[in-house]
């Protein structure tokens, strides 16, 4: 059976004890914990109306479940909608439990009452093992609705009948205390709103006590003494408290702690006797004393101060006594009253025997602004080297000189001085002190901004101790070594200019302190408030920018590590906008080097996917678009065809971007001749020629005159041996291209090819011999080797052709 819980234990006071005492886990997983068993046990719940074997086990579980919802409800900290939530639940499976027994109880009597025959015995076992859990449930209830008086005396009064209903039939002495002791509670709660119901619980705290030391006998002194204390019989309430607080232990001790010393405070406070006053208070100070070193007592006592005390400063800080000014300080900082509380927290700590006060009061100035106490505070540790303090006192007088230097907008050099002697001073004595982060930070700050930045990255790189000033720290040494490599670190020592003997090194240390930065980063931004992260990412993608401006610096580009680091850098940096062109053309260069076509195809089609925002945004694309096609031309030059044809492919997802624009009427077509027509000779590259001719048939629509254009055509007429059209294209493009194109002298090759073709090797002859006596050099080397070839082949093979 359920034993009574702290919950039923000094409900009054249950309120400031959960407060001031320390209680385990959160109970929000305790909750959860609790639905999850009785989801497990609801099906059982449901097979238990016919099986008593199941409805035995499931009672038991159910009997577990509700002491455990009452240890989650006495936590206090879970939000009270969810915990009526569960408590509906729990309350509807054991009601079912006990109303379905109840009523096999019920029917079976009425069945012997007519004569018949009928075993009552286990559904009444079932369902008064029900009942008693089920009265407890309603006690802890009528707490829930504490708000709703009707319905918390509702609850009250169904408790009290059911464990009267339960004293009725059961005759076990212990079984019958319990259920005892469950009906005083709940009657002592009744007491709130009915006085009448006081008297009933004391009648059955005192028949429970009347049986002598039994396992109940403890709870019903208890229940006793709160009893007495709610009714304002102080006298009856402290002589039983009194000797329970000094014979208990644990939460139960606690509460009654608390109750002995609301009962002292409010005796002190109506008493006018000046000798009996004086007596009150020393018994007080006499029972907070001896619990000091105890701190859920000591936490009792200052909850107990705070909360029953009528002026807490003039009962205990009207004398010089260090122990009053230390119990005052806790009691004034717990009632939220810091710089008073501050003021006695250093008279405690002058006494000598509170020194780790010293900081108390410092800390709580300095939360209120009072940096002049605080440095008052710290001047005083200072004076005492031997002070567990001293070295935070050496910081403040850091750092309070450097918040009003901020604060004055860092104009005052007096200030500046005192900050930075403050700073020097520190890391003399503590170099690796605990705060010693931010004095060396702080310094390594101003040689950075003085452009001293080798002795700068020196200071930042021994900053250690806390993670936000780590990774602050690393960057900024990155930042300062990126600088000494340029202008900027001209200045960085006395003697002049970065020694050429010193740019490998501090080449090298830059790219490790930036590397160091970026992994850093995002455990840095994990810990951080909202409004740093912003900061610290944007500050990630700088390095970023930084190490990949030193990569593609380097004479070997490792443009796997440049890939790698770039990817998804527009994203991830939206405040680095200008320089999302460099960066995409360096990740994009790195992608194609190192070969990584498939993510170079959707970088290409994440550029194209949406129109140019500015016409300069137009020409950036082409600029990619005609790099990838140099870039085809380059290696079928070099005979790498595979290659090749994938940066002919790059090409095609570039420049498709203008056909759209085109098509769409974004964009008139006879700009973008030249554009168009690279995009169709890519796709005859990759053997698309209905493709291809489309486009060279829309420039050439959109610009008769185009070469580029009519060559297209004038190639795939050739390719499909439609020499007729080709050789009039041909004779398009030689008339109207320029001797300087390339493309007159491929008209007039591939005219001479057409004629050879088709048998007329005399005209074809006469065409290669006259360009030649007339154009020597024949535009290229290449062109000329591709002449003599045709020329050999067709002409000097063929003698009796050339007549």
């Amino acid at each position: 059976m359920r034993k009574p819980c702290d919950f039923a234990l000094l409900t009054l006071t249950l309120s400031v004890i959960i407060i001031v005492t320390s209680r385990g886990p959160a109970t929000a997983q305790t909750l959860r914990g609790l639905n999850e068993t009785l989801d497990q046990i609801e099906p059982g719940v449901a097979q238990s109306i016919s099986n008593p074997d199941a409805a035995s086990e499931s009672i038991d579980r159910l009997d577990q479940a509700e002491a455990d919802f009452a240890r989650v409800a006495e936590e206090g900290r879970v939000d009270q909608e969810e915990l009526l939530v569960t408590y509906h639940r729990l309350e509807r499976m054991l009601d079912q439990m006990y109303q379905t027994y109840q009523n096999r109880k019920d029917t079976c009597i009425n069945t012997i009452d007519h004569g018949g025959n009928c075993d009552y015995e286990e559904p009444e076992q079932l369902a008064l093992r029900a009942l008693y859990p089920l009265s407890w449930l309603k006690f802890e209830g009528a707490a829930l609705y504490r708000s709703q008086p009707y319905e918390a005396r509702r609850l009250l009064n169904q408790a009290i009948d059911g464990f009267t209903d339960s004293t009725l039939v059961i005759l076990a002495p212990e079984l019958v205390r319990e259920n005892l002791l469950g009906r005083a509670f709940a009657e002592r709660e009744l007491g709130k709103f009915d006085q009448g119901e006081y008297s009933r619980a004391i009648a059955d705290f005192k028949r429970i006590m009347k049986d002598g030391p039994t396992r109940q006998y403890r709870a019903a002194e208890q229940g006793l003494a709160a009893t007495y204390a709610a009714m304002g019989r102080i006298n009856e309430a402290q002589g039983l408290t009194a000797r329970l607080a000094d014979d208990t232990n644990g939460p139960q001790q606690r509460g009654l702690e608390m109750l002995h010393l609301k009962e002292l405070f409010r005796a002190e406070a109506v008493e006018s006797n000046p000798a009996k006053h004086e007596q009150l208070h020393q018994q007080i100070l006499d029972f907070i004393r001896a619990r000091q070193n105890d701190k859920d007592s000591w936490a009792v006592a200052v909850a107990a101060a705070a909360q029953f005390a009528r002026d807490p400063v003039a009962e205990f800080g009207g004398s010089n006594d260090s122990f009053q000014n230390w119990f005052l300080a806790n009691v004034l900082y717990y009632k939220h009253q810091p710089l008073a509380a501050a003021k006695y927290y250093w008279a405690a700590a002058q006494s000598g025997k509170y020194p780790k006060a010293y900081k108390y009061a410092a800390d709580l100035y300095y939360s209120q602004g009072r940096l002049d106490m605080v440095e008052q505070v710290a001047n005083e540790i200072a004076g005492h080297p031997d002070s567990p303090d001293a070295q935070w006192a050496a910081y403040m007088r850091f750092k309070i000189p450097r918040i009003e230097w901020e604060r004055g907008g860092k104009r005052s050099a007096a200030l500046e001085t005192r900050w930075v002697d403050g700073a020097q001073n520190y890391l003399k004595h503590y170099s690796h002190g605990q705060y010693a982060f931010e004095p060396r930070f702080r310094l390594a700050e101003m040689l950075q901004r003085k452009g001293q930045y080798l002795m700068a990255a020196s200071e930042y790189e021994q900053v250690v101790g806390n993670a936000d000033y780590a990774f602050t720290a690393r960057f900024n040494a990155a930042e300062c070594y990126y600088h000494a490599l340029g202008p900027e670190g001209t200045q960085n020592k006395p003697g002049g200019p970065l020694a050429a003997s010193q740019l490998s090194e501090t080449r090298t240390a830059a790219m490790h302190a930036l590397r160091q930065a970026i992994n850093l980063e995002p455990s840095a931004e994990r810990y951080a408030s909202i409004a740093q992260r912003r900061a610290l990412h944007e500050s990630r993608g700088r390095a970023i920018l930084m190490l990949a401006t030193l990569l593609e610096s380097e004479p070997a580009v490792d443009y796997q590590q440049v890939a790698g680091l770039l990817a998804g850098y527009e994203a991830q940096y939206p405040s680095m906008s200008q320089h999302f062109n460099e960066i995409f053309e360096w990740r994009v260069e790195a992608l194609r080097q190192s070969a990584q076509y498939a993510e170079l195809e959707r970088e290409l089609a994440n550029l194209v996917a949406h129109d140019a925002g500015a016409p300069a945004q137009n020409d950036y694309i082409k600029g990619i678009g005609l790099d990838f096609w140099k870039a085809h031309q380059a290696k079928q030059r070099a005979v790498a065809y595979a290659d090749s044809m994938e940066d002919a492919k790059l090409t095609a997802i570039t420049y498709e971007y203008f056909e759209r624009m085109v098509r769409e009427g974004k964009m008139p077509a006879k700009d973008l001749t030249g554009t168009l027509s690279i995009l169709g000779e890519s796709y005859l590259v990759q053997g698309q020629v209905d493709k291809a001719n489309a486009i060279f048939s829309q420039v050439a629509q959109a610009d008769p005159g185009s070469p580029d254009a009519n060559a297209g055509l004038a190639r795939i007429a050739q390719m499909r041996k439609n020499y007729r059209d080709a050789l009039d294209l041909w004779s398009r493009v030689e008339s109207i291209a320029a001797e300087s194109d390339p493309l007159f002298y491929e008209a007039k090759y591939h005219m001479a090819e057409i004629f050879a073709q088709e048998g007329n090797v005399n005209s074809a002859c006469n065409k290669l011999a006259v360009t030649r006596s007339e154009h020597p050099n024949l535009g290229s080397p290449a062109m000329k080797a591709q002449w003599r070839e045709l020329q050999h082949r067709v002409c000097i093979n063929h003698p009796e052709e050339q007549g």
